[in-house]
């Protein structure tokens, strides 16, 4: 088997954990995996954490990109549950495409089903008309040059403004000039689910 064209990394909490690690780690020995660990919060400063997640991937990138030696990574939230070869599931990256995702949405196919458009003018105008917006963002494949280029400092005062994390990061990693694509991921989605056979699934919130 080809060796991976990518390391992982798992998004979570203390209180959360990685409730699902082992179950990856057996279906795929020898597979870099790391682990950023954020604060929960309580309350509202919890869903303001939540609404923005993606600032975790940037500072994991921050302060780990260095150690990563593939040109892609695969971030996974922690109740994505996976019993499957993630190199049987997971395409590489066309060139020029930034992220990949289980499905990518737009304002214009999407801007009145898919609520996370609701934030699409606090993005700088001249964002606007680039958005896109994964969905959901348990599951993203990303280019080492996307994740590069989102360290930009031109960036840091929108990922310091309260703008929602499956619709700012694909946004500003197209409008750095990047595509994105969607992926064949049937089992990734926002409804609460059980694995039934091998694949990744999310969201899986008790341990198996």
């Amino acid at each position: 088997m080809k060796p991976y064209f990518f390391e992982t990394v798992w998004m979570t909490t203390q209180a959360t954990g990685t409730p699902h690690a082992a179950h990856l780690q057996e279906a795929n020995e020898g597979l870099v995996v790391h682990v950023r660990e954020s604060v929960q919060g309580v309350g509202d400063e919890r869903q303001h954490l939540w609404r923005n997640c993606d600032r975790n991937i940037r500072e994991w990138w921050r302060a780990n990109r260095a150690e990563v030696q593939t040109d892609a990574v695969l971030v996974l939230e922690w109740d994505v549950f996976c019993d499957v070869d993630l190199r049987k599931v997971i395409p590489p990256l066309a060139t020029g495409c930034g992220i990949a995702a289980a499905s990518i949405v737009t304002p214009v196919t999407a801007i009145r089903s898919f609520w996370p458009f609701e934030d699409l003018f606090r993005l700088p105008r001249e964002m606007q008309g680039l958005a896109c917006a994964t969905a959901p963002l348990a599951v993203l494949l990303i280019s080492r040059a996307a994740l590069d280029a989102i360290l930009a400092t031109e960036y840091d005062a929108i990922f310091d403004a309260d703008i929602f994390c499956e619709l700012r990061l694909p946004t500003i990693i197209r409008y750095a000039g990047f595509g994105v694509a969607a992926m064949d991921l049937p089992n990734v989605h926002c409804t609460p689910c059980r694995p039934t056979f091998a694949d990744i699934w999310h969201p899986v919130k008790t341990s198996l």
